[in-house]
């Protein structure tokens, strides 16, 4: 639908439609910037990807447009101030929202001791790990022990590619490791899976029960 001049000339329906489709836009520009850049590859399903979608359908695509359409009168004096403030109340939640999104993105999948982590931008070596996996060009890292035991604070030096010691990974024991299916962050749901492949220890996808 073709911009009109005068917001007199829409009715209700009509600027519902007008500010759906200038939100549609961003949103694929977010989405691509999700999928592609924050949350690439595996990352998206280990750093719940899904949820970070649906904040800005829930913030880009039903809150400003549903408020357009709830206010939009075209005999009303104030229309042009609502409509401002509504555009101030979208494009605000939009920042906030974004930049959470991109604040607590995952920035690499470890394995650690005998179980998959996510690390994420926000943690404690959150940076110290981005860094790190655009020196290795790895988003999957393998974290190297100094000694033979598990130690409660990681060193983000010790990460290391993790195609390199994946070959280690099928004939591990581990009480996280089912068949060629290993649990990734334990602690918080038994039900997220990394699968392997048998032979070679390389990281093949993700799996939920």
């Amino acid at each position: 639908m073709l911009l009109k001049k005068e917001l007199s000339e829409y009715n209700r329906y009509q600027a519902f439609a007008t500010h759906m489709a200038i939100s549609l836009v961003i949103f694929f520009i977010l989405l691509a910037c999700i999928t592609q850049l924050w949350y690439p590859g595996i990352l998206f399903d280990t750093g719940n990807g899904w949820k970070a979608i649906m904040m800005i359908v829930g913030i880009d695509l039903i809150l400003g447009p549903l408020l357009t359409l709830i206010v939009f009168n075209p005999k009303k004096s104030s229309l042009k101030f609502d409509l401002s403030i509504i555009a101030l109340i979208q494009i605000a939640a939009l920042i906030y929202g974004t930049w959470t999104i991109h604040h607590t993105r995952p920035v690499a999948i470890a394995f650690v001791y005998n179980n998959f982590i996510t690390i994420f931008a926000n943690s404690e070596i959150g940076e110290q790990i981005n860094t790190k996996t655009k020196e290795l060009q790895s988003r999957e890292l393998f974290y190297v022990f100094e000694d033979d035991s598990q130690r409660k604070e990681l060193n983000p030096q010790n990460f290391e590619a993790y195609d390199n010691y994946a070959n280690q990974i099928p004939s591990l024991n581990s009480p996280y490791k089912q068949g060629n299916l290993i649990n990734i962050d334990p602690i918080i749901s038994m039900e997220r899976l990394i699968k392997i492949d048998p032979s070679t220890g390389h990281i093949i996808g993700f799996e939920k029960k």
